[in-house]
């Protein structure tokens, strides 16, 4: 199979080993992205450039689907034009609890979407996108597994350092527990290297997501040691008490300090952990998902949508978003979208609002001593 994938690259993120997981299988990639500092082989395009044009311009053979890969790099990155090919469409997006907004419209435009929050999967369904599905997170095969190094670290946290974070990190301290965190970037096996090191991940999530730590670091044998106010889908994977553990802040101490205390216990959750993510939740399970639903080919549903006025408001309201302000790309699909069908447009746009009221409703209630980072 012939695959034309795009991302905004990134080393080490989801996009970067998605494209690696391909190459493994042995699919033929064809990579573009509008990050110029691309890898030697990578296709450097537009942010915007036009999907049927460079399919037709294309040296490499015709590919077969489209699959393009959410990357938060800060810089937006949405071709047009990709509702009109003739070849399947899928796109994974993960930041789904902070990106819902403009997620759930973007998804108008493919054959196939997948969500990495299960609980954003339902909430999609019930916009009216039936073409969303769950695909979480997953960890890299070669980079992220176990190195079998000591384990020198009680309890180490990989990412990025807020403020917030810090709070809770000072807060273990308070309690004799100190948490190792990362002083610079860390990629490839650097990632696996580190977590193999930990005996404990302590996990800080962004909302609710299950996160790429959670398959990191089990895969990489730590013990995560998640909140409990987790996207529902964790609990389809893991479990409470064998392959992972919870914290609710307040307990984070006492949950940490017992896990310690207790090397059998933790080394038989960590090992538990460590076998789900090999059996079921690497980023090569995922492309072969992937794969097999593109094999269905391209959906009468999208080629509806893409005559009707679906698409262009979906588009106009995808870039009329903060974190594209595409402003004249917004107007122009909206003034598509209303010649199309001005009462219908009308009432999507209402129904629009509405989830927007709702999104903001929800993001207050979830303050109130979840804390959203």
């Amino acid at each position: 199979m012939n695959v034309l994938f795009g991302t905004n690259f990134t080393v080490g993120q989801t996009g970067h080993f998605a494209y690696i997981a391909l190459q493994r299988m042995g699919v033929n990639v064809i990579p573009f992205t509008a990050t110029e500092s691309a890898p030697e082989g990578w296709l450097v395009t537009p942010p915007d450039v036009d999907m049927v044009e460079l399919v037709e311009s294309l040296d490499t053979p015709a590919p077969d689907c489209l699959f393009m890969v959410e990357s938060s790099t800060g810089k937006p990155f949405l071709p047009r034009r990709i509702e009109e090919l003739k070849i399947p469409t899928a796109y994974w997006l993960y930041d789904n609890y902070l990106n819902f907004r403009w997620n759930k419209e973007v998804a108008a435009l493919f054959d196939y979407v997948f969500f990495a929050q299960e609980y954003r999967v339902n909430q999609a369904h019930k916009y009216g996108r039936k073409n969303v599905s769950w695909l979480p997170f997953a960890a890299d095969e070669v980079f992220h597994r176990n190195f079998h190094v000591d384990r020198d670290i009680d309890i180490g946290y990989l990412g990025s350092i807020t403020d917030q974070k810090k709070k809770y990190f000072a807060d273990l301290e308070k309690n004799g527990l100190k948490v190792i965190t990362n002083d610079r970037y860390l990629s490839y096996d650097e990632i696996g290297q580190f977590n193999s090191r930990c005996k404990l991940v302590y996990n800080i999530l962004a909302r609710r997501d299950m996160n790429i730590r959670t398959f990191e670091a089990s895969y990489a044998g730590a013990l995560v040691v998640n909140q409990s106010w987790i996207d529902e889908g964790c609990a389809k994977i893991f479990t409470d008490g064998q392959s992972m553990a919870f914290h609710s802040f307040t307990d984070a101490a006492d949950v940490c300090k017992k896990l310690l205390a207790n090397n059998p216990l933790r080394e038989r959750m960590a090992a538990n952990a460590e076998k789900i993510v090999a059996s079921g939740q690497t980023y090569r399970h995922r492309m072969e998902k992937v794969l097999k639903v593109l094999e269905r080919g391209v959906t009468e549903e999208r080629i509806q949508r893409s005559k009707s006025y679906t698409v262009p408001v979906a588009t106009a309201l995808t870039c009329l978003n903060r974190d594209f302000k595409w402003y004249d790309r917004g107007l122009e699909n909206l003034r598509v979208a209303f010649s199309r069908s001005f009462i219908k447009t009308t009432l999507y746009l209402l129904s629009y609002a509405w989830w927007r009221i709702w999104e903001k409703m929800e993001k207050i209630v979830w303050s109130f001593g979840k804390a959203p980072v």
